[in-house]
This record gives structure tokens, C-alpha cells and sequence, in this order.
């Protein structure tokens, strides 16, 4: 028994030496297989285990709460004490505007937790004191900036952002934007740009924006899976059950505040009422003693006036007694000149007569002094004889006197007379004297005569000057009266009106305080927004993408890992046939037919299991890799790519793989037991030759060659081989169609919706409580935009849908006007391309919103109302591929609901796309206090673009993993059938075939098979396709269900090429072909 067994294990170590092709055909066919479906579907987990361990790393948040009030300290202790909380950490952010090269970027400046959403420093160092940042990298590589610059920030509108102007200290990512994209905001073009890190302190302290925190437990389960979504969705729902006791906190301290606001408005309104009245009291009082000064400077005005009247008066009476004195001066001075000359005259006359006197006076006084001398001299002789008593001198005495008296007398009589001259000329000295003196007289009477009258001149002139000045101050005083009035008007004006605005201020004042008081009384509870990480930019793109491998690798996989189970099926089952002979012979030696059994389904067993083992090892690392990484050029600040083993996947292919094989084997070996050993080892009776099909055609089968014919013959006579062989090479066609069709279906619906169905370059999102004002300052600013060629206004809600199959989420979108969306929407049929046209017959519906309705033209659907619902017509169904859109008229709209629709949104094109302008408009847009956001549909195109760009090299691994198992299973489908007719091919051999003639032989049938199951691989590719589409959609976006003509062709192309290569490869295996071995008797 022993060296029975002994002899059986050799027999199948030497089976397996000798048939090493087919083993190793076995092991790839199940290697590649298994290596395929357990590591595609493995790429799902590794995407989430890679992206949770850069998660994990950097501490990023489970949670994030946003109030519309703010957030307090105390807000962030009850969050805290929350049992599922594991720690809490609150943090501020403001959206701001840089400009950069002339263009308004937006920045989310935030500022930097004490742990969570860890920063990446790729260059630089993390800020560290007030004014300091840092910056987004693939921000920083767009623009000039660099490391050290200095940077200034605008706001909107004020904000808890204190500093506006930061030292950039580093660049880096953070854990907040895993990708491409940084969100949305209500500034600038309505797209964040990139973001900035600063430190707290250049926040304004008051109340916090945000409130990151960690859920307990969060951390031990793997992002993206729902044991992580549960840990996570319990810790929101316990911060839900105290949002309403904090927001109701909140709301009586913001009450609490409003009330001592308002308190304190009332003692400043009172304050500056009494300030005000005072102020207007003491202003009253101005006026009035403005008026009284006005009028008593009138009164004074108008007694200058009469003053300077009179004055003038007097003046010029006075003048013209000056002028009659002056006259008279005249008068005088013309007589008194006249007597001037005359005197001159007379002077002159007396200076001639004096001198013509003076030698006679001269004379005169001489001979009266010598008659003085002489009579003094008798008087003295006769003093001296008068006495004597001579007589003779008496006598002589007494002539002598005589003489003396005679000479007295004469003496006198000269005197006199020379006297009378010289008096005479004394008296015409002294009226000349006189007259100069009168001269004189008259001349100081007219000198000052003259002087009183330039005095007086004088007086006149000064009075006048007087008079003019008083009168130019007069004049002044008039102007300035008149500015005083006008002034005092003003004043009065100014007054008025402040007593008017004093009034109206504190009327406004008193109303804006019970409006206060009101709105006090008003006061709704802040909302809190509990949100998980699927709110951060690219996050839930990334567990969407996630998703899709998922939905690829229940799918694709599968059918992947089928074709080659087949093959190993049909390769067990044709060995177990082949070598019949040698089981009758085991069978007759005396084996169990356990034993017997045993041998080939250890042979299955270990080519299975070690293809499996090696599918496994190598297909979770490479393929997960090569998926991961692929992702990761969109995800590009993921650092790890992490591609643990996944065992549940290797045992789930591999138990798949063996079973399928052990089961196909174990059922050849059962039926070939059956039969007694004398059957076994005599040859399978050839099967018999019928007419095939082709035969009864004469006309084609008369001009077939020989060769054709038996070919033809060949391939329906083992009708097993011929449609496993097509099955084999159809399926694996099918799977390559199926790439490619992915990669044509997929790759171009961003494209489509917004290159022909959905052609706005813009929308404009509109707020809910926009007055008439706000909207009509919106419209008149697109109305001047030069750039925008039209655009229409439209309602846009989200609505429930209801049918008999089910409900949906959709967008409900009505033009105001009609004929409004014709400019940006097409409507038409996908297939047929015929164009519809929204009438009040009913709406319009988007394809996979009507395909999950299960509702088609003509059926009716409900539209889910707060309190009915409304039943409405479906007009047609049209083409469209991102969003569930139901497309509705005006004149419907008010027909179902009694009301015109209420614009909420606007739709705009320019007129010559640039992407400049278009940004432009978009700031200018966002500028406007009725515009919430706005979206631009490049930027969408793009994201979906960037989005399903990465499932590119995704779909090229597919394509190449299907190319490599067509190569597999033609090369063992070729090795099956030159083994099983190597008697046939001998014998063709010794009838003298050449190695080419015997080749082409059996690459024909290769050739002809590969053909038919090219073209049977492209008809279940199609289907394929369409089932693996409709599996891997995701929420919202219809994928294409279009295989362009190139896709068939580079499949057909590709399996015709793995097929020659195939044949030879074959080629030397036919060349080996010993044709003594090969017949001799197996008799």
C-alpha cells in the first residue's frame, strides 16, 4: 500500500514536471484572477486607510461647530463635558481679499489649533508672534510671492481679523485641503484661493468662529467606513441635544447685552436730548441776540447816516465860507499887494529924498553945531562979562546977549527948521514904518487869514476823510450787517434744521430703540451647524472616489476573476479527459478511485492555491498601490500610500478559485470513473463528422481551399472547445471593451454638461430677504456689465419627488420670464439627440432622476409640498449627467402653486469667454448686497474633471490587467488544443506538412476563433459596459453610456495582437511536436 502511494505521489510530481505549462497556466490564470479581484477591491480600504493615517497624523478634527452668533468659552466647557468628546479646541477664521497681479484672490486666514488640523511646513517655519504667516504652498507657487514677503489683506465687511498685514514666515498644507480645492465663500469671486495660518492674537478675542473637536474612539476606527461615521454621527447628536440649551444660553446673554445696549442708548438718547435742547436753547439765544445786535446796528447804520448827512451838510457849508473867506484872502492880498508896491514906491521916494537931505541935514547939523559951539562960546564969554561992572563989557555983555539971543533965535529958528526936516524926514521914516508895520499887518491878517483858512482846509479835508471813513464803515458795517444776516439766516437755518435733525435724531433715536426693544423681544435662539468632516473642500471627493473603486470592485473584478476561473476550470476538465488512459490503467492496477481522484485534485489544489497565494501577495500590493497613487496626484498632500493585506478579500478569491477548480475537477474525475478501466484506456471514440452550416451555402463553400474547409470543420466539431474558446477570448475582449468604454463614458461629462447641455459661463445665488432696492441695484449693475451678453433670473429650489417606485431629490428650476432658459439649456433626448422645448404641458425631467423614478414621457409625478403635494405632467426626459434637475415653465408654476415664481437665482453668459473678466464680474457680482455667492461653470468642469481624472490610470490598470488575462487564456486555450491533437498534427506531419503549413493549420482555427469572439466580446462588452456603469454611478452624476468607435477598435485590436503573439509563441511548441511519440498504439 505504501509503494502504492509512493508510486502515486512520484506519478504526480513527474505529472506535474511534465505538463509544467499547464500548471503554470493554471497558476497565473488563478494568480492573475485572484491578484485582480482581491487587489482591486482591496484599493477601496487602502484609499481610506491611506488618507486616515494622514488624518490621524495630523490630528484632523471629527467635528467642527459654527454658530451665527459666535461661539463662547462657555460654549466650548459644555462641549467638552460631553461624554463622547475626547478633546475640544476653538478657533477663529475670516475670509479676506488679496489682490494679486490686479486680481481680488480670497484667503481663509485661520488661525492655528493647539493640536488638531496639524500644518505641514515645506519651507520656512510656523508663525510664532502677531503679524506673522503661513501661507498655502500651491497658493504661494501661483503667484510672486515668496517666503519673507510681506502681504495685505482687505475685508469686505468687519470681522474678527484685528491685523490685515502679515510677514509671510512659511508655506505649507494643511490636513483642512487634501486636493486642489479650498471651498466657497461670500467675498471676492466666491472661491477661496488658498488659506494663511496666524497665530490667535491677531484675532479679536470676543467670541470664537469655530469649535473643532475630537470624538473618543474616533481615531481607533478607519476614516470614510461607517464604524466611523457612527462613533462620530452619536458625538453630533449628543452637541445637537445641548444646542438648544447654549443657543438658548446665547441668545438671554445676547438679550442681556441688547438690554443693557439699549439701557445705555436711553441715557445717551436722554443725555444728548438734554445736550440737544441745551445746545439749542443757547443757539435760540444767539439768534436773538444776533437779531438784536443786527437791529441795533441797523439803528446805528442808519444814525451814521444821518450823521454823515449832516455833516456833510456843515461841510459844505463850511466850505463855502472857506471858498468866500479864501476869496477875500484873494481880495486882501491883491489890495494889500497893491499897497505893497505902492509903499515900495514910496520908499524908494523917501530913500531918494533922504538921500538927496542927508548932505543938507549933514550940513545943517554942522552949522547948527558950530552955531551951538559959537553961541555956547558967547554965552560963556558973556556969563563971564555979564557981571562985570564994566560997562563996556556990560555993553558988550549986553550985545553980546543980544547977539547970543539973536543968535538963539536963529539957532532955534535952524533948529526947528532942521528939525522940521529932519522930522519931516523921520515922519516919512515912520509912515513908511507904519505903512510896512500896516503892510506887515495886513500881510500876518492875511497870512493868518490864509492859514486859517488851510486850517480850516485842512479841518474840512480831515472831516471829509473822516466822513468817508465813517461812511466805508458804514458800508463795512452794512456788508457785514449782510453777512450777519445771511449768517444769521443761516445760522437760523442751521438752527432749524438742527432743531429739526436734533428732533429727528432723537425721534429716530427713540424709534431705533423700540425697534431695539422689538427686536430684543424678537430675538430667535443662534444656530448652531454641527458638521463632520464632509464639509471640509475635497474630503467627501475623496471618499466618493473611495466609492467608486468599491462599486469597480464589485463589479469589474468579478467578472474578471469568472473568465478565469472558467479557464481554470476547463483546463482541469480537459487533463482529467486527456489523460483517461492513464486512469483506467491506475484503475486496473488496482487504486482507489479516491486515490486516483486524489492525484489530480492535488494537482488543481496546488496550482490554485499557489496561484492564489501569489495573486494575493503581489495583487494587494501592486494594484492597490498603483490606484492609490494615481488618486494621490490629485490628493496630492496625502504623504502615504499604505497597502496593508487585506485577509477577508484573499480568503473570500482564493476559497472562490479552489472551489471552482476542485468542484470542475472532482466532477471530471467522477464521470471518468465511472466508466469501467477497459473503457478508459482505449482512445475516446472519434466524434462522428456531420454538415455543418457553412456546407450547405454552396456557393461560399465551393470556393473554400481544403485547408479552409477542414479548419471550418475543426472548429464546429468539438463544439466544448469551440465555445469555451470563444467564451475565454469574448470575455476577456468584453473586459478590455469595458475600460475603455469606462474611460469614454466617464472622462467626458464634464464636458458635455457644460460644453452643450448647461452653456452659462455663470450663476449668481441671490439672498432670501433681498429687498426691491438691492435687487434692482443688481440688475442695473449686469445691465452695464459690457461684458455679460444675456442672462435671465430663475427660480431654483430643492424639492422632493415622489412616483410609485420611490422618491428623489431634485432640483426644481423655473425661468421668470419665458423662453428664459433657451439661451443656457438644451434639452434633448441622449440617444437621438432630438431637441425638446419646455411648454406648459408638463416638465421636463433629467434622465437618471427619471431612470430611478422609473417614470418615462407621459407618466406623472408629485412634487413633495410642506402641506399637499402637487401632480404634474412629465413632458420629456432629457440628457444630463451632474445634478437631478426638473425643468418647469413659468405659466406651469403659477398654474400648480397660484403664484408667479420668486427669483432666487441668476443665469448669465458672456459675451466672449475669458476667465479674466469672467472673475471680475464675478467680484463685482459678490460686491452686491443681494448676491450670496457665485459659481462659474469652468471651475465646476474643472473640478469634475480633476476629480474623475485620477480614475484614468485606474481604468488603464483594468485595461492592461484584462489585456494580460486574454493573453493568459489564449495561450492556455492554445496549449489545450495542440496537446489534445497532437496525434492529428503528427499525422500531418508524416503526410509531409511543412512546420508553417502545420502552424497555419491551427493559427487559422486560432485566427477564425479569435475573430468570433472578438465580435461576441464586443456585443457582451457592450453589456457589460452598461452594467458597470449603472454600478459604479454615484449620487448625482450620470455617467455616459457611450463606447466611442475607437474603444472598439483598440479592443479588437489588442486581442487580435495577444492572439498572434500567442500563435507564435505556439509556433515553437508545434515545431516540437515528435511524430514517433506521438503514433505510437495507445492500444
Amino acid at each position: 500500500m505504501n509503494m502504492k502511494k509512493r508510486a502515486l505521489r512520484k506519478d504526480f510530481y513527474m505529472e506535474i514536471r511534465k505538463s509544467l505549462g499547464r500548471f503554470l497556466s493554471i497558476f497565473f490564470i488563478v494568480a492573475l484572477g485572484v491578484a485582480f479581484f482581491s487587489g482591486i477591491r482591496a484599493s477601496e480600504p487602502d484609499m481610506r486607510i491611506s488618507g486616515d493615517t494622514y488624518f490621524d497624523e495630523k490630528s484632523l478634527m471629527d467635528i467642527k461647530v459654527v454658530g451665527t452668533m459666535g461661539l463662547t468659552k462657555e460654549d466650548v466647557t459644555a462641549i467638552e463635558a460631553l461624554s463622547g468628546v475626547k478633546k475640544v479646541e476653538p478657533g477663529f477664521s475670516q475670509d479676506m481679499l488679496l489682490n494679486v497681479a490686479n486680481n481680488q484672490k480670497v484667503l481663509h486666514v485661520m488661525s492655528i489649533p493647539e493640536s488638531m488640523n496639524q500644518l505641514s511646513v515645506s519651507e520656512g517655519r510656523l508663525p510664532q508672534e502677531k503679524g506673522e504667516c503661513l501661507i498655502d504652498e500651491d497658493f504661494l507657487k501661483e503667484t510672486s510671492y515668496q517666503v519673507g514677503d510681506t502681504i495685505t489683506l482687505k475685508e469686505e465687511e468687519p470681522g474678527v481679523l484685528e491685523v490685515k498685514e502679515f510677514r509671510i514666515v512659511g508655506a505649507g498644507s494643511s490636513p483642512c485641503y487634501i486636493s486642489f480645492g479650498r471651498g466657497n465663500s461670500l467675498i471676492g469671486t466666491g472661491s477661496v484661493s488658498g488659506f494663511l495660518a496666524v497665530t490667535e492674537e491677531n484675532f479679536t478675542p470676543d467670541t470664537f468662529t469655530e469649535i473643532y473637536v475630537k470624538a473618543v474612539q474616533a481615531e481607533a476606527e478607519i476614516a470614510f467606513t461607517k464604524e466611523y461615521e457612527k462613533i462620530v454621527k452619536n458625538v453630533m447628536d449628543e452637541i445637537e441635544e445641548i444646542t438648544d440649551a447654549r443657543c438658548e444660553a446665547r441668545k438671554q446673554n445676547l438679550t442681556d447685552e441688547a438690554k443693557e445696549e439699549v439701557e445705555k442708548a436711553k441715557q445717551e438718547l436722554a443725555d444728548g436730548k438734554a445736550k440737544a435742547e441745551q445746545e439749542l436753547a443757547d443757539a435760540e439765544q444767539k439768534l436773538k441776540d444776533g437779531e438784536t445786535q443786527s437791529e441795533n446796528a441797523k439803528s446805528e447804520i442808519a444814525s451814521g447816516k444821518e450823521q454823515i448827512e449832516r455833516a456833510k451838510q456843515t461841510l459844505y457849508q463850511k466850505q463855502k465860507e472857506l471858498d468866500t473867506g479864501l476869496e477875500e484872502y484873494q481880495a486882501g492880498k491883491a489890495a494889500l499887494d497893491g499897497q505893497k508896491a505902492e509903499l515900495e514906491q514910496k520908499e524908494k521916494e523917501y530913500q531918494a529924498q533922504a538921500e538927496a537931505a542927508a548932505p543938507q541935514i549933514e550940513a545943517a547939523e554942522k552949522q547948527i553945531a558950530a552955531a551951538r559951539e559959537q553961541l555956547d562960546a558967547g554965552w560963556e564969554k558973556y556969563h563971564i562979562i555979564k557981571d562985570s561992572e564994566d560997562p563996556m563989557e556990560q555993553a558988550i555983555a549986553a550985545e553980546l546977549k543980544k547977539q547970543l539971543d539973536a543968535g538963539e533965535e536963529e539957532l532955534k529958528r535952524n533948529v526947528e527948521k532942521f528939525t522940521e526936516m529932519k522930522n519931516q524926514l523921520s515922519q516919512g521914516q515912520t509912515m513908511l514904518a507904519e505903512a510896512k508895520e500896516q503892510l506887515r499887518a495886513g500881510e500876518a491878517v492875511l497870512a493868518e487869514s490864509l492859514h486859517t483858512i488851510q486850517d480850516g482846509q485842512k479841518q474840512i479835508d480831515t472831516a471829509w476823510e473822516e466822513l468817508y471813513a465813517k461812511e466805508a464803515t458804514l458800508v463795512n458795517g452794512e456788508n457785514t450787517l449782510k453777512e450777519q444776516e445771511e449768517i444769521l439766516s443761516k445760522s437760523k437755518e442751521a438752527y432749524e434744521k438742527a432743531k429739526a435733525d436734533a428732533q429727528e435724531e432723537i425721534k429716530s433715536g427713540e424709534e431705533k430703540i423700540q425697534d431695539a426693544e422689538a427686536e430684543i423681544a424678537k430675538i430667535e435662539s443662534p444656530t448652531w451647524y454641527v458638521d463632520d468632516r464632509s464639509t471640509l473642500p475635497e474630503y467627501s471627493e475623496y471618499g466618493e472616489n473611495a466609492d467608486r473603486m468599491r462599486a469597480i470592485g464589485k463589479v469589474f473584478p468579478v467578472l474578471f476573476f469568472l473568465v478565469a476561473a472558467l479557464i481554470s476550470l476547463t483546463t482541469m476538465t480537459r487533463m482529467v479527459e486527456e489523460q483517461r488512459g492513464e486512469i483506467g490503467t491506475l484503475q486496473a492496477l488496482g487504486y482507489s478511485k479516491f486515490d486516483i481522484a486524489k492525484k489530480y485534485l492535488n494537482y488543481a489544489l496546488l496550482a490554485t492555491l499557489g496561484g492564489s497565494v501569489f495573486g494575493v501577495l503581489v495583487g494587494e500590493k501592486i494594484f492597490p498601490y498603483i490606484i492609490v497613487y494615481a488618486y494621490k496626484i490629485m490628493y496630492q498632500h496625502l504623504p502615504h500610500i499604505i497597502v496593508p493585506y487585506h485577509f477577508s478579500y484573499a480568503i473570500m478569491a482564493t476559497a472562490a478559485a479552489v472551489l471552482c477548480t476542485f468542484v470542475a475537477t472532482l466532477a471530471a474525475c467522477y464521470k471518468e470513473l465511472l466508466a469501467l478501466p477497459a473503457v478508459l484506456m482505449r482512445p475516446p471514440a472519434p466524434k462522428q463528422g456531420k454538415r455543418i452550416f457553412l456546407e450547405r451555402i454552396t456557393f461560399i463553400w465551393k470556393h473554400l481551399s481544403f485547408i479552409w474547409k477542414s479548419s471550418i470543420r475543426n472548429l464546429f466539431r468539438y463544439k466544448k472547445r469551440f465555445f469555451m474558446t470563444i467564451i475565454g477570448i469574448g470575455g476577456c475582449m468584453g473586459l478590455m471593451l469595458v475600460g475603455f468604454g469606462l474611460k469614454d463614458s466617464i472622462m467626458n461629462i464634464a464636458v458635455l454638461q457644460y460644453g452643450e447641455l448647461q452653456t452659462y459661463d455663470g450663476m449668481v445665488y441671490l439672498n432670501s430677504d433681498i429687498s426691491n432696492e438691492e435687487k434692482s441695484s443688481l440688475e442695473e449693475m449686469i445691465e452695464k456689465e459690457e461684458e455679460i451678453d444675456t442672462y435671465s433670473e430663475i427660480l431654483m429650489k430643492n424639492k422632493t419627488v415622489k412616483s410609485k417606485s420611490g422618491e428623489e431629490e431634485i432640483y426644481l428650476s423655473v425661468p421668470v420670464k419665458e423662453d428664459g432658459l433657451e439661451p443656457f439649456m438644451t434639452f434633448r433626448d441622449r440617444t437621438t439627440k432630438k431637441e425638446y422645448e419646455l411648454t406648459d404641458n408638463g416638465v421636463i425631467l433629467t434622465e437618471k432622476t427619471a431612470a430611478k423614478l422609473d417614470v418615462q414621457t407621459g407618466d406623472t409625478v408629485k412634487i413633495e409640498e410642506d402641506s399637499a403635494e402637487v401632480e404634474v405632467k412629465v413632458a420629456a426626459v432629457c440628457e444630463n449627467y451632474i445634478g437631478n434637475y426638473m425643468y418647469m415653465t413659468p405659466g406651469l408654476y403659477q398654474n400648480l402653486y397660484g403664484e408667479t415664481p420668486e427669483v432666487n437665482s441668476i443665469l448669465f453668459d458672456m459675451k466672449k469667454y475669458n476667465e479674466e473678466n469672467l472673475l471680475k464680474i464675478g467680484e463685482t457680482l459678490i460686491k452686491q448686497d443681494a448676491v450670496l455667492n457665485v459659481s462659474y461653470t469652468n471651475h465646476m468642469e474643472e473640478r469634475i474633471a480633476d476629480m474623475l481624472g485620477s480614475l484614468n490610470l485606474v481604468i488603464v490598470v483594468l485595461i492592461i490587467s484584462a489585456g494580460m488575462l486574454a493573453f493568459v487564456v489564449l495561450y492556455n486555450l492554445n496549449n489545450i488544443n495542440i496537446t489534445e491533437r497532437k496525434r492529428e498534427l503528427a499525422t500531418l506531419k508524416v503526410l509531409g506538412f511543412y512546420d508553417k503549413e502545420v502552424a497555419s493549420y491551427v493559427f487559422r482555427e486560432n485566427i477564425l476563433l479569435t475573430m468570433i469572439g472578438a465580435v461576441v466580446g464586443m456585443g457582451l462588452g457592450k453589456l457589460l459596459h452598461r452594467f458597470v456603469i449603472v454600478t459604479v454611478e454615484v449620487e448625482g452624476i450620470m455617467f455616459g453610456r457611450n463606447i466611442d468607435p475607437p474603444s472598439f477598435l483598440y479592443s479588437f485590436l489588442f486581442t487580435v495582437g495577444f492572439s498572434l503573439f500567442v500563435n507564435w509563441v505556439m509556433y515553437f511548441k508545434l515545431k516540437r511536436i515528435d511524430m514517433v511519440e506521438s503514433l505510437k498504439s495507445v492500444e
